[in-house]
């Protein structure tokens, strides 16, 4: 006998770009005429969406094996806090959002109940620790990748996977004058913008935010009329931001405007974008902004880290296209002096920004169409109809 009512789908985002996806996924459903009942866990924007929140991604976001340990008390307090909502609330469909350290505990557990599962935006196994590709094909019944290269590498070891296509392609603003679109974030249509995107979580941040400021007093030595502009993450709270900005050289505290949660907005407006490694410097790459691409751990961490990962570069852009499309400063290359020279160039020299955005266009061509989100709300219907 069928359960009563709408059905019941859990999300599970553990951090800031998965509360992103997700709200776009929970749009489509909507969109779509669907009316399942969301929970679970997210962010902001999965609650503006409609989902009831059991947890918020800012007690989850965290990256880095000696960061992971530090935060391991309250990370396994959410997961539990998950797992008693999987058994008391029986979720129709359980939908986990990349965070694979944080989900496939999870996906293990509602294996055990019988709840089905999807995975959404799979972990990047083809880089490291494919051994979780079996824990994929044991715990999930479905599991949608982004990058068509992803789909390959699934198929080739014998489990199946479905290429949805990248959700940042249904969410880019819309093309506008370069003017135009700074003015629409309060700026001086005429002069140079340059990005600053330190990170969406916390550790990222308190490391790269000081050589980031650094690094602008130094642009602004060479450009004294470039603006500054840093779009803050759902997971920086005011305060903790306002902890380095109070530490930053002065003409840049004076200068910088913070622009909450408006990430795309500015990138899509900006000359040239410093930013952390990760999502926003993928978002970059879409919206063809020229970057220089930054990252810095625990010292720990990213010893173990260069034992582990298999891959020449950080950056999906580089990735993709299998060469340096964009400049990479990580760890101790990650310097204000280094960071300000590299975009220096992209700044003085037309013919170097022009380039870059070629190149970017170049990736972005092979990444598929807009239409992500409604696909994967597509396969969620097909499961919950199973």
């Amino acid at each position: 006998m069928s359960r009563p009512g709408p059905p019941k789908v859990m999300l599970v985002a553990g951090e800031n770009s998965g509360d992103i996806y997700g709200a776009a996924l929970v749009e489509a459903a909507r969109r779509q005429g669907r009316d399942w009942r969301f929970f679970g866990l997210g962010g902001d924007r999965l609650a503006a969406a409609g989902v009831r929140l059991l947890g918020h991604v800012h007690e989850t976001a965290v990256m880095g094996l000696v960061e992971v340990l530090g935060s391991l008390r309250r990370l396994l307090s959410v997961r539990n806090r998950m797992r008693r909502a999987m058994e008391l609330e029986r979720p129709d469909l359980l939908v986990l959002i990349d965070a694979p350290d944080f989900n496939l505990p999870l996906a293990r557990q509602a294996h055990r109940l019988g709840l089905p599962v999807v995975y959404y935006i799979c972990p990047q196994i083809w880089a490291w620790r494919s051994g979780r590709l079996r824990a994929l094909a044991a715990y999930a019944r479905r599991r949608l990748v982004i990058f068509p290269f992803e789909k390959k590498f699934y198929e080739t070891r014998g489990v199946s996977a479905d290429w949805v296509g990248h959700p940042i392609l249904d969410e880019l603003p819309p093309p506008r004058p370069a003017g135009e679109a700074k003015a629409a974030l309060g700026l001086a249509p005429d002069k140079p913008l340059a990005a600053l995107l330190p990170g969406s979580r916390r550790p990222v941040l308190a490391r790269l935010a000081p050589v980031f400021f650094e690094a602008a007093d130094r642009l602004l030595e060479r450009v004294p009329d470039l603006a500054l502009a840093l779009p803050r993450a759902a997971t920086i709270t005011p305060d903790f931001l306002e902890s380095f900005l109070a530490r930053a050289p002065a003409r840049v505290g004076r200068r910088l405007l913070v622009l909450p949660g408006r990430s795309r907005e500015l990138l899509a407006a900006a000359d040239l974008a410093l930013v952390a490694s990760g999502t926003a410097s993928t978002e970059a790459m879409f919206l063809g902004t020229p970057q220089v691409v930054a990252y810095k751990s625990h010292p720990v961490s990213w010893a173990i880290a260069r034992r582990l990962v298999k891959i020449p570069f950080v950056s999906m852009t580089n990735l993709v296209a299998g060469r340096a499309v964009v400049t990479e400063l990580l760890q101790d290359q990650a310097t204000a002096e280094n960071l300000a020279d590299r975009a220096w160039t992209l700044l003085a020299d037309p013919a170097a920004a022009a380039r870059a955005r070629a190149d970017m266009a170049e990736v972005r061509s092979a990444l598929g169409s807009a239409g992500a989100s409604d696909r994967a709300a597509d396969i969620l219907a097909e499961e919950l109809g199973r």
